[in-house]
């Protein structure tokens, strides 16, 4: 699976190290029409972004007596682009079939 989103929401999501510990290889955006713009590919086993969806519930959705996280709203954003997308993700039918991606671009491309 892989994640195409800002930096900066990765790094306010990804999981501190713990229970929902994450391996993930984080690369920039270096090519094509989202270039240049500060969006990370974050790519991940689905174990993986089964941990990362726990945290992410956890921060997202946070009980009324421990109140909002630092990282709730950007939590929230993630949860809520990543949940449905899943649902829809067809099985491979042959190795050669790309992996399933989800992008979070909330950026506005320069004008050139």
């Amino acid at each position: 699976m892989t994640i195409v989103c800002p930096k900066g929401l990765w790094e306010e999501t990804k999981p501190s190290k713990g229970v929902n510990e994450v391996e993930a290889k984080v690369s920039e955006v270096s090519s094509g029409s989202r270039d240049g713009r500060g969006l990370v590919r974050v790519t991940m086993t689905g174990t993986h972004l089964v941990s990362y969806l726990k945290e992410l519930d956890f921060n997202a959705h946070p009980s009324k007596w421990d109140g909002d996280k630092d990282n709730t709203a950007a939590s929230r954003r993630v949860y809520d682009a990543i949940a449905p997308a899943i649902d829809k993700i067809e099985a491979a039918t042959s190795p050669d079939d790309p992996e399933p991606q989800i992008v979070i671009d909330d950026t506005i491309p320069d004008k050139k």
